[in-house]
């Protein structure tokens, strides 16, 4: 009985040393979400300048304050100015010089100037690109489970975090939360500050360790983290038009029923993570245009591989500037630097550049671009897997190869031919894109607009290449183009045009032919040519399948289409 009382208090003082300490707070302070920036991009430089501004010889590059001078070539009313490290610029002066659009290329980037006359000089203001990580928010959510233990979520305004990693468990051990993760590259702790009511987030992986200062959210300051804000009363508006060449109309005045509005419901807000706009038009009006997690109008978003079926509406522009461009053409007629002794290379054409059909083995994307300067110059190296146009396969580097094409034809850098040609008629001033290292704008993705203008390439395609009374591509050019020439991959045995997808979905209940743009991600360009109809989607859901697409196309199919009303 002695021996027994002694070791019941002492087992009692072991145990109080051994098991771990509770949290030094309610726990009930950390329920809710919390936020603060992970990451944010600055831009290289601030500002150009261009004098004088009849005929400007000499440019000012301003970054940080620092001024650069370059001297401005002129070749008619095409400016240029080549620095170090791909830093480039490319213009055009209107012949009475009063208008003057430029592209500015460095890091790898190309994008438009907008360029305002004052005081006998040009001034543009250089925007940061908007990469993946421009002001990347991190939201932490912590909630209790049903039987009452902390848990938490992480996620972003500008992706699914869910592709790097969720939280498994929350370990609260006095001021420290610890958090068990399902990824071992990645390691995230936090301080919780009980004074400053603050959390220090530590975030790591193997680019290093960042710690971010994360403040609680109110009820009204969640439209970031959430699609929309649970408490918002959804109004339905006729949207706003963009510009002169672009229509607006009700729901109701193109015959599209209001049930649609149904997916504005603050009950689909789960459906709607990480879709970040929804835009329609009907009878060439645009009658619904909605935005979320915090996106707008004015953003510029990453359209993914959507962008290749606008390159495949480049290559139609380039062949109106120059009649000796065919798709019987061969590719490495434009790559005369290329040593290339393979005959079934030589016979690869435009046409199979076009159809993912080059027979070239397919390469890793990533490893082409982190790994190659040369991104052509490495697809071209790969050896062949199949003849040419005997096998569709997917290919970024296979559809690239009409970079050299367009731009040999037109003799033009590539991104000021595509602003020059295709974006401003369609008065469309804003886009980045990425370019190669060799000084070749990308033609496979990463090219940034806003949603309403990546819109105006369907009412472009339903116009039959016609905008706003001008024939900006040839109707021959979107006739052949939307027509199939290959069997896809995705979905299985469906048509595949020249870089667009041609399906077929029940529309009012009746099945209508589609053309369409995918982007990973969840961005799409569907264009339905029996109704004149178009919807456009960009979101997060980043390399995340089959979430990237069942997501937009459940809101498609549960509330879009079916509210069209057929005549």
């Amino acid at each position: 009985m002695i021996k027994k009382c002694y070791i019941t208090p002492l087992l009692a003082v072991l145990f109080s040393f051994c098991s771990p300490k509770k949290a030094q707070f309610e726990t009930n302070e950390l329920i809710g979400v919390w936020s603060g920036i992970l990451f944010q991009t600055e831009s290289t430089y601030d500002s150009l300048i261009l004098l004088p501004a009849n005929a400007p010889v000499e440019a000012r590059l301003y970054s940080k304050g620092k001024e650069t001078v370059h001297h401005i070539n002129r070749k008619g009313t095409n400016l240029s100015f080549k620095g170090p490290s791909g830093l480039r610029f490319d213009a055009l002066l209107s012949n009475d010089s009063k208008a003057l659009h430029g592209v500015l290329t460095h890091d790898l980037w190309a994008q438009s100037l907008d360029f305002e006359n004052t005081d006998d000089h040009w001034v543009a203001k250089i925007h940061k690109p908007e990469i993946i990580d421009t002001d990347y928010l991190v939201y932490l959510e912590f909630y209790k489970d049903s039987a009452g233990t902390v848990q938490a979520n992480i996620q972003s305004n500008k992706e699914n975090r869910e592709l790097h990693f969720t939280i498994d468990e929350v370990l609260i051990e006095g001021n420290h939360i610890d958090f068990k993760i399902t990824n071992d590259r990645f390691g995230i702790s936090a301080e919780y500050n009980t004074e400053k009511r603050n959390i220090s987030l530590t975030y790591g992986n193997a680019g290093g360790k960042r710690e971010i200062q994360l403040k609680k959210l109110n009820d009204n300051q969640l439209e970031g983290y959430l699609p929309r804000s649970p408490n918002e009363n959804y109004l339905y508006n006729i949207p706003e038009a963009p510009d002169s060449t672009m229509q607006t109309a009700s729901l109701e005045d193109v015959g599209i029923d209001r049930s649609l509005l149904g997916l504005m419901d603050p009950k689909n807000n789960k459906t709607l993570e990480h879709i970040h706009s929804i835009l329609i038009t009907k009878d060439g009006k645009l009658v619904f245009e909605e935005y979320f997690h915090g996106y707008d109008r004015e953003y510029l978003h990453d359209v993914r591989s959507a962008f290749k079926s606008i390159a495949s509406l480049a290559v139609g522009k380039a062949m109106m500037k120059n009649d000796g461009l065919h798709v019987e053409n061969a590719i490495l007629d434009y790559y005369p630097e290329y040593d290339i002794h393979d005959v079934r290379k030589k016979n690869i054409t435009v046409h199979h550049s076009l159809t993912m059909s080059t027979g070239i083995q397919l390469e890793d994307e990533d490893k082409m671009q982190w790994e190659h300067e040369d991104w052509v110059g490495h697809k071209l190296d790969l050896p062949m897997a199949h003849e040419p146009g005997q096998v569709y396969e997917y290919s970024s580097g296979g559809s690239n190869l009409l970079t050299g094409v367009i731009q040999k034809s037109v003799g033009t850098y590539l991104p000021l031919f595509f602003y020059e040609e295709l974006l401003l008629p369609m008065e469309i001033h804003d886009f980045q894109m990425l370019t190669s290292p060799h000084g070749r704008g990308y033609l496979a993705g990463s090219f940034y607009m806003r949603p309403i203008d990546f819109t105006k390439f369907g009412l472009l395609v339903l116009n039959k290449g016609t905008w706003n009374g001008e024939q900006l591509i040839g109707e021959s050019w979107i006739e052949k183009s939307t027509t199939p020439h290959i069997k896809g991959s995705w979905p299985k045995n469906s048509d595949y045009g020249y870089l667009w997808r041609l399906l077929e979905r029940e529309v009012g209940g009746k099945q209508m032919k589609t053309v369409e743009a995918w982007g990973n991600g969840g961005q799409f360009l569907i264009i339905i040519p029996e109704i004149e109809m178009t919807i456009t989607m960009t979101g997060g859901n980043y390399n995340l399948f089959p979430d990237m697409e069942d997501r937009p196309f459940s809101i498609l199919n549960e509330y879009i289409l079916p509210a069209v009303q057929m005549k």
